[in-house]
């Protein structure tokens, strides 16, 4: 079972017109304004589950919407009786399809949300209890907006608008990606590590990013050169451990935009993918996912002007 054609009934919508001049007037329509409540790490939102304030990570890279399932019951979320296969870095189950009655997100309301009841959820931030993720069948209704600079993820759709990021302004970067929606599953795009082309996904919810054992050997890297990196314990959905070495790349490039001198997580095999592009290496950009096409918009913080900041 599938969650992506269940729920989510939009109640109410921020529309902001003029974008542009003329008879077809450019509309920006927010569907959902939620503050993010780190400075580093994946994206965590603040929303609300059937009236309970809560806090939400946004999972680019996750399918499934998810809620911890040691919350299924305290939110008050009704069992549909079905089932559905979650995949994640750590660990794969079977998860209960679960229906969330209302979810506020800021400037909107949806209602008869189905997410998957799986996995393990802790920590607190900024009071409230993290239960759980949005994942890309929630998230690929619209376009995602996730502006770490100015601590806002937007989900928006766009009307007779002449550019595909309106309200933007300065230097954006253009990244080519397949379709953000491409089966329900992921936003992937090119990138390429010391010089060597790697598919990659794009996933917030990795508060670092991660290249597989076949990635890193593609770009170069050797068994005896993580043999002398330092070690780390990475946890997925499930919370089980994964090794990872820490290993230095010269480069990184996605698009036009070239990181110098980054240091990445490697270890074990990724499911369809060589990489996970995650929130570290997008902590000072804002990006805009179009719910079609196949491009992304990217723009530094040190190019966003102070007006829209």
């Amino acid at each position: 079972m599938t969650l992506g054609r269940l729920g989510a009934l939009l109640l109410m919508g921020t529309v902001l017109a003029g974008c542009e001049s003329g008879p077809r007037q450019c509309k920006l329509i927010i569907s959902g304004d939620m503050p993010v409540l780190n400075d580093w790490g994946s994206p965590i939102v603040r929303a609300a589950i059937n009236g309970h304030p809560v806090a939400l990570i946004v999972d680019t890279g996750a399918f499934s919407t998810t809620i911890g399932k040691s919350f299924v019951e305290p939110l008050g979320l009704d069992d549909t009786g079905g089932t559905v296969f979650v995949r994640g870095v750590g660990g794969d189950e079977y998860a209960r399809v679960m229906t969330i009655r209302t979810l506020d997100m800021g400037s909107s309301k949806a209602l008869n949300i189905a997410v998957a009841g799986a996995g393990k959820f802790t920590g607190k931030i900024a009071g409230l209890p993290i239960v759980g993720l949005f994942g890309r069948d929630f998230l690929g209704r619209y376009d995602t907006v996730v502006d770490m600079p100015s601590h806002r993820v937007r989900l928006v759709e766009t009307e007779d608008c002449e550019t595909p990021t309106p309200g933007w302004t300065g230097r954006i970067h253009t990244v080519p990606i397949s379709h953000p929606y491409n089966g329900g599953q992921k936003t992937t795009l090119d990138i390429r590590l010391n010089g060597h082309a790697t598919d990659a996904v794009l996933d917030t919810g990795a508060a670092s990013s991660l290249i597989s054992m076949d990635g890193a050997r593609a770009a170069g890297v050797t068994r005896a050169m993580l043999e002398k990196d330092p070690v780390t314990t990475g946890y997925g959905l499930t919370r089980d451990p994964v090794k990872n070495y820490r290993h230095h790349f010269d480069t990184l490039q996605m698009g036009d935009i070239v990181f110098r001198d980054v240091v990445l997580r490697v270890g074990g095999d990724l499911p369809d993918t060589d990489a996970l592009l995650g929130a570290d290496v997008l902590r000072h950009y804002r990006i805009w996912i179009p719910r079609w096409g196949h491009r992304m918009f990217v723009q530094h913080d040190v190019d966003i002007p102070a007006s829209t900041n």
